[in-house]
């Protein structure tokens, strides 16, 4: 590709990627940056699209890289809020008495799962980091952060309606 056939093509799809992308990301800095990605690609590209179908194939790979953007932001997101919520039981564990630390071991045995109980011990007691836990445990990282979150969520519900009661 020539660089005035290249030229060409930036100028007629370069606004219309732009808005597919603002759209879908809501990030101006965000979408420059996606489409330039999709452009260096297209460079580098052995096989170009025909002239006909250079258009689908610009805003396909626009839409494609948003889509990869925004599973990425939402998997952050989503370890972001354990984090947030490991950090929020820590305390909870820090600051009360050995009596509600003995209340929450026997909900844990009384309540969750044999695999989930395994793995909040080693997460919690242990220190495990979710790598060590999975391994330790046979099963994959995504497991692992389900059951946490799961147990989590149940054990600061029971402890709400606990000191609801009161």
């Amino acid at each position: 590709m020539t660089k005035r056939e290249f030229e060409n093509i930036y100028r007629q799809h370069y606004a219309q990627m732009y808005r597919l992308a603002r759209v879908m990301l809501y990030d101006s800095q965000e979408s420059k940056d996606v489409v330039s990605d999709v452009f260096v690609r297209l460079l580098d590209n052995k096989e170009m699209p025909t002239q006909d179908k250079m258009e689908g194939y610009l805003m396909t790979a626009v839409r494609n890289r948003c889509r990869d953007i925004l599973s990425h932001k939402s998997i952050r997101e989503q370890v972001e809020k354990l984090f947030l919520q490991e950090s929020m039981q820590s305390h909870i564990l820090s600051v009360n008495d050995d009596d509600r630390l003995e209340r929450l071991m026997l909900f844990i045995e009384a309540e969750l799962p044999p695999l989930s109980q395994q793995i909040f011990r080693l997460r919690f007691l242990r220190e495990m980091s979710y790598e060590e836990v999975a391994q330790a445990t046979g099963v994959s990282k995504v497991t692992v952060y389900n059951h946490l979150s799961q147990s989590l969520q149940r054990i600061k519900e029971h402890f709400q309606k606990t000191t609801a009661k009161r």
